[in-house]
């Protein structure tokens, strides 16, 4: 029971430092703690291949911007409500992954990491030129709907209602992971991981699983696309390019994939310091490819890995061990 409260009780904090933050912040950085959220569930979709499943994707991104495209679409073009427009991204996102995970979930390896790059620049390659649909490089721009709840209405362009609607969507989705990963699913996702033979040889069925997960991965990673169309009010082909797909590695990376709330920390790491140099120096770019060198060459496992590693080092000293 001790320990259940010790897990529980630094997530009940975050949570209701995130539900006065609004009093806190400047609406500014109130933004930036949007982004924050809403990048941390895209991390966390691709953490379901890359950390927990061994699978390193080069196309994350098609999902991402494939629910933000649908999310807009729907919105704009058939008034759904936003719930619903990013539901069905999510779905959308969900329905790329699976006609895309038949095929790839069968490679492993580089085989696997190059052709789901070669989806990814084909979704870019169509958004690109399909301009009647998508509005090419131009992007297609909309007016983020209110919220109805039965007789009342919420006006989503307020950042303070908007901040609230992305909090909660992000709770539900962080909380569907973090179950998923507790389910026989996701046990086996681990698995696979570090020995897919073994797993097949008991009797899973490792290619049904893999696509599931795969596809799952496309949902939430659908999910965060919507959101993100809706929090700029605009969508265009950088929702799917090479760079966004770059930026979901990097903040999985960062914060490490060997923990469940390793990407969330890495989405806000990455998201915090490119606004940190982008407004210090012009050249930033180069300044954060320097940083995520040194993360690479000296902290492989990330930000929480250095933080496992000191937690270890400290236990170690109060039973009196000598540390490594």
């Amino acid at each position: 029971m001790r320990r259940s409260r010790f897990t529980w009780l630094p997530i009940l904090l975050i949570i209701a430092l995130l539900l006065i933050l609004p009093k806190l912040v400047s609406e500014y950085r109130l933004n930036l703690v949007i982004t924050m959220m809403i990048y941390s569930i895209f991390a966390l979709s691709y953490n379901m291949l890359f950390g927990q499943g061994g699978l390193l994707s080069f196309g994350h991104a098609a999902y991402f911007g494939f629910g933000a495209y649908a999310t807009v679409i729907l919105i704009k073009h058939f008034s759904l409500s936003l719930p619903m427009g990013i539901l069905i991204g999510g779905l959308a996102g969900a329905f790329l992954g699976v006609t895309f995970g038949v095929f790839v979930v069968r490679m492993r390896g580089v085989s696997f990491a190059l052709l789901t790059l070669a989806f990814n620049q084909l979704i870019y390659v169509t958004a690109e030129k399909w301009r009647t649909v998508t509005g090419g490089e131009d992007g297609i721009a909309f007016m983020r709907p209110n919220l109805h709840l039965g007789g009342w209405e919420i006006d989503l362009w307020a950042t303070l209602n908007w901040y609230y609607f992305v909090l909660l969507v992000t709770v539900i989705c962080i909380g569907c992971l973090w179950y998923l990963t507790l389910t026989p699913l996701g046990r086996l996702n681990l698995c696979m991981r570090e020995n897919e033979e073994r797993a097949s040889f008991i009797g899973f069925n490792t290619y049904a699983s893999r696509l599931l997960i795969y596809t799952l991965a496309g949902f939430f990673a659908g999910v965060a696309g919507g959101l993100a169309a809706a929090f700029q009010e605009f969508v265009t082909t950088t929702f799917i390019n090479l760079d966004k797909a770059t930026d979901v590695l990097m903040m999985t990376f960062i914060g490490g994939g060997g923990t469940f709330f390793g990407p969330v920390i890495g989405a806000c790491a990455l998201t915090l310091v490119n606004d940190l140099l982008s407004s210090w120096i012009e050249r930033w770019a180069i300044v954060q490819g320097g940083l995520f060198i040194l993360l690479v060459l000296y902290a492989p496992n990330g930000l929480s890995g250095i933080y496992l590693s000191l937690r270890e080092q400290w236990d170690k000293r109060k039973r009196g061990e000598q540390p490594s």
